[in-house]
């Protein structure tokens, strides 16, 4: 269970780490997994050789381990408090993709500040301030992170910020690359936090957070991500807040907006 104080956390910072969410034996199977896959794809776990590419990114797998990592408990608990009970879809699995990032001086070409989430309209994908299409991004750490292997970076604060830029755009939101683009300008003043860890942390992002991947990767080993976001059943209905009483993920949306 989150406490008080890391739920304020992530109102004001926008994220939130939740430390061994996922069992150390659920972690160590989804890990044999996606190598697995890396295998079809030519890159052998014990042939550094073939780990030629600075980023190699796969679907993440369904089924078996993964639906336990999803569904684990303490995660499930946490995005009940944040999104509350009820309001979210309870995935059977993870979901996202898995950027698998291997040792490499070499720019992997995908490091840019940015967002995830937001729908298709109109043939392309678009964000706005209700949160249509996602609520929270996770960063599901299938391998030990350190500095030394690229982890992703996390601005605290830029969500309020991407919320200020969303609000004017109403119910259409904007394209996500402009989006994108206004959200990462509006946050450059925030600090810099490393996504780090031990393979089973969680970390919970509210959906408006501006990150980005790093690079170079110095460390020995890859480092394995999962990055799906956690979809809300219905958008958000600010207007009619905070009645019933607001969420945490909906407190920073109106505590940006004033």
């Amino acid at each position: 269970m989150l406490t008080n104080e890391e739920i304020s956390r992530f109102v004001t910072d926008g994220y939130v780490a939740v430390r061994g969410a996922v069992p150390a034996e659920v972690t160590r199977a989804c890990h044999d997994v996606i190598w697995s896959e890396l295998a079809q794809r030519g890159v052998v776990r014990d042939d550094r050789s073939t780990w030629t590419a600075p980023v190699v990114r796969i679907p993440c797998p369904e089924g078996g381990p993964f639906v336990e990592a999803g569904t684990a408990g303490r995660l499930q608990e946490a995005c009940d408090q944040l999104l509350g009970p009820d309001r979210w879809w309870r995935r059977p699995g993870v979901g996202g993709s898995i950027p698998v990032r291997f040792p490499s001086e070499e720019d992997p070409g995908d490091a840019g500040w940015h967002l995830d989430g937001g729908f298709e309209a109109d043939g392309g994908r678009r964000v706005n301030i209700r949160s249509r299409g996602a609520a929270l991004l996770a960063l599901f750490l299938f391998s030990d992170v350190d500095e030394r292997s690229a982890p992703t970076r996390l601005r605290p604060g830029s969500h309020l910020d991407t919320a200020r830029v969303l609000a004017p755009a109403g119910e259409a939101g904007l394209a996500w690359a402009e989006a994108a683009r206004q959200a990462a300008e509006a946050s450059a003043h925030r600090p810099v936090v490393l996504a780090t860890g031990q393979a089973g942390d969680v970390f919970l992002c509210h959906e408006f957070m501006v990150h980005a991947a790093s690079w170079p990767h110095r460390g020995d080993n890859p480092r394995m991500m999962a990055q799906p976001s956690i979809v809300l059943l219905s958008e958000y209905d600010l207007a009619a807040l905070p009645v019933p009483p607001s969420t945490p993920a909906e407190q920073a949306i109106l505590g940006a907006l004033g």
